[in-house]
């Protein structure tokens, strides 16, 4: 009974609010909004404001660089393992944040609902989207969607096409995190081993 509910608040409450981006934007792409929804609780607990970099691939001189700016701006941030999440107050400081990181050839961070990731930067220019716009949560997930849609297409299988959607196949523990908040919105008679993906290839 829980489930259900859950998924009624997931789905249908908010049909004049962001919650129908959802069921819109996976109808749109033939991905079951349900997983969209899951891989945004994880990447960004639906958060369309943060920004995370990848701490790992930084130099000293890029780390010093960024704390002394989050410090000077005072902006809230929490560092992690392998990434620096940073929590704007507003999207004019999101942009300010994104701005920094790309004039300064920062080479990896992850951007808004679905942590959309700067590497795609040359194909959405082609596209006419910015980084900036991926702050707006409709494109982000429709970027997402599609970054996603061709994991599955080149993988045809859940969880290949869902870690290869967090960057890696081998050695991921990512699909077990998507499946974790993706079981409790299924219904009682499904599994997460269902076909997420429903568009013809």
């Amino acid at each position: 009974m829980k489930r259900i509910l859950l998924l009624w608040i997931v789905l249908v409450v908010g049909a004049h609010a962001a919650t129908n981006i959802w069921m819109s934007t996976g109808k749109s792409h033939g991905i079951d909004p349900r997983l969209l929804y899951a891989i945004s609780k994880v990447e960004s607990n639906h958060n369309p404001l943060v920004v995370s970099v990848n701490y790992k691939k930084l130099n000293k001189v890029q780390a010093d660089m960024l704390y002394l700016m989050l410090q000077s701006r005072d902006i809230q941030h929490i560092t992690y393992t392998k990434v620096v999440s940073i929590y704007s107050k507003d999207i004019i400081q999101a942009k300010q944040v994104i701005s920094f990181l790309d004039q300064n050839d920062y080479p990896s961070f992850d951007i808004g609902l679905m942590q959309v990731n700067n590497v795609h930067k040359e194909v959405l220019k082609g596209l006419k989207i910015s980084l900036h716009d991926l702050l707006n949560e409709q494109i982000n997930l429709n970027v997402a969607s599609g970054i996603l849609w061709n994991c599955y297409k080149k993988h045809r299988s859940n969880k290949e096409a869902i870690n290869a959607y967090n960057g890696r196949i081998v050695g991921n523990d990512y699909y077990t995190k998507v499946s974790e908040v993706l079981h409790k919105l299924l219904l009682p008679h499904e599994n997460s081993s269902k076909n997420l993906f429903y568009r013809i290839l």
